[in-house]
């Protein structure tokens, strides 16, 4: 799932017609790194967010936009549930996700799940 970072860069180089892989040569990574952190899967620094806007030659506005992309995905995580794991550890999963992504959980329905978890 793209970051919102991913989102924004991705829609920079798209308006460019650039490739991924000629992002990733030009920035001296590999397009697998490229991809993962706009996926969120690798880690996003600061340096590399400045190194892509350097790269990118960026606007003042376009900077300000990727760098407000990349604060919101650093805050993100995800949860990887597998294929094989049961419809009701699934079920679970995604019921949590839509409470937490909803701001509809309370301090205290959070904490008390927190004592469930830590059993």
């Amino acid at each position: 799932m793209l970051t919102k970072f991913g989102m924004a860069i991705r829609k920079i180089r798209i308006d460019r017609n650039m490739k991924l892989g000629d992002m990733a040569k030009g920035l001296g990574v590999t397009s697998a790194y490229l991809s993962a952190v706009e996926n969120g899967k690798k880690k996003l620094t600061n340096d590399f967010v400045s190194k892509i806007a350097d790269y990118l030659d960026l606007s003042f506005e376009d900077r300000c936009e990727i760098e407000d992309a990349a604060t919101l995905s650093q805050q993100e995580f995800s949860i990887n549930v597998k294929d094989e794991d049961s419809d009701l550890l699934r079920s679970t999963v995604g019921a949590f996700a839509r409470r937490i992504e909803s701001s509809d959980l309370s301090d205290e329905d959070a904490e008390a799940i927190l004592e469930i978890l830590k059993g």
